[in-house]
């Protein structure tokens, strides 16, 4: 039997749908073609290949300065971005909860966060460090070993070559300190590394054996990795790619080396898995710069 619909009850009929869609939406059920989503305010940072982690990339905090720009931003626009992440019910988490989720029976927030900041520059502690206390919120430091050499021996024998905080970097003494604040983890940037002169970062040469790559890598990062563990008491579980230059064997020898994570500077937002140990290594990071207001730069990062 053929059942013939006029054009009125085919009206009708969609009309009904449309409505039921409505009733349905308005409790927060949603479909899809292939598969049932889930509000924003049930999901958070959960989705079905595993938990959304942020990486955000800081390098300089400074208040006035022709340096403000793609690595440099001021104190207020630090302060800002902390009370949007507050205000957007992200928690600060840091590299050793993200391993400990990964590898153990750690658990993270709803809504995790990553602050991070390179090279260990002296205001990240005049500025950042204050900022930090005042909303009770972490971050990650990474250190380049030679540059909080040079500032501690300085320091320790006559004025230093500048004490202006747009310039200088954290001795031994301030990184101890920040590392016992409980508000910063330290890990490691290379020692000698952050250099374009010879090689970029910690990037492999065009033709370079692989045993004399993984002897540069091996005694530089080693070096800082010992220096670390003597300040803080604490040994670096994760590496910190200078300008992010990557080479496909660097994992593994900094694997043997230790590290559980590697933090690049690519752009985008990790998903991470409990128990697959290489999501936690190239994660991903975006860069801050200055000039954008915060709710402009975690539109899509943090939303």
């Amino acid at each position: 039997m053929i059942v013939i619909i006029n054009k009125k009850a085919r009206l009708y009929i969609s009309l009904a749908f449309i409505s039921l869609i409505v009733v349905l939406s308005s409790f927060g059920v949603y479909f899809s073609m292939s598969k049932t989503v889930f509000n924003e305010t049930e999901a958070e940072s959960i989705t079905e290949d595993g938990i959304r982690v942020p990486i955000i990339m800081y390098h300089s905090i400074m208040k006035k300065s022709p340096e403000l720009g793609k690595y440099v931003i001021t104190p207020a626009e630090f302060e800002n971005d902390l009370i949007y992440l507050k205000n957007h019910g992200y928690s600060t988490i840091n590299m050793t909860d993200l391993i400990n989720y990964v590898h153990n029976d750690g658990e993270l927030p709803a809504k995790p966060v990553i602050i991070t900041f390179d090279d260990g520059n002296l205001n990240n502690y005049i500025y950042g460090k204050p900022l930090l206390e005042k909303y009770q919120m972490k971050a990650v430091i990474s250190i380049v070993g030679i540059y909080s050499d040079q500032f501690s021996s300085t320091y320790a024998s006559t004025p230093p070559p500048t004490s202006n905080p747009d310039y200088a970097y954290a001795s031994w003494d301030q990184i101890k300190e920040m590392s016992n604040s409980g508000y910063f983890e330290i890990q490691n940037h290379t020692y000698n590394l952050h250099s374009t002169e010879k090689r970029k970062g910690a990037q492999r040469l065009k033709g370079e054996p692989l045993e004399v790559y993984t002897n540069v890598l091996t005694s530089d990062i080693g070096m800082l990795q010992d220096k670390l563990a003597e300040v803080t008491g604490i040994r670096p579980n994760t590496f910190t790619y200078p300008f992010g230059s990557i080479s496909k064997e660097s994992t593994d020898i900094l694997k043997k080396l230790g590290f559980k994570a590697t933090l690049s500077c690519a752009g985008g937002v990790n998903i991470i898995n409990k128990n697959k140990e290489d999501v936690l290594f190239r994660l991903k990071r975006n860069n801050r710069p200055h000039g954008k207001s915060s709710e402009s730069f975690f539109k899509n990062i943090c939303p």
